[in-house]
């Protein structure tokens, strides 16, 4: 599904999505062109549990939560800076 197909069939919700395709642009914003929704719920703080969850069992998925209010899901990379340990 692209994000006007997920905004359509889940309205004013949050949702937990996976990126299946994307890519980064140039102005170092994540464009989602194809996206699975996993869960949609009704506030926050239950769809950030739900994330927290999945990407402690597998880090490596692309995962989201967002909000279908958003007409683009606006996602900017940050570059990390600094020391890992």
């Amino acid at each position: 599904m692209n994000w006007e197909d997920v905004r359509q069939a889940f309205p004013k919700q949050w949702v937990l999505i996976e990126a299946t395709q994307a890519h980064t642009n140039g102005q170092s914003e994540r464009i989602l062109e194809e996206t699975a929704p996993l869960k949609k719920f009704s506030n926050s703080p239950e769809a950030m549990r739900a994330y927290q969850e999945i990407h402690r069992e597998d880090p490596n998925r692309e995962l989201y939560v967002l909000h279908t209010s958003r007409k683009k899901p606006n996602i900017i990379e940050k570059k990390w800076v600094g020391v890992r340990r």
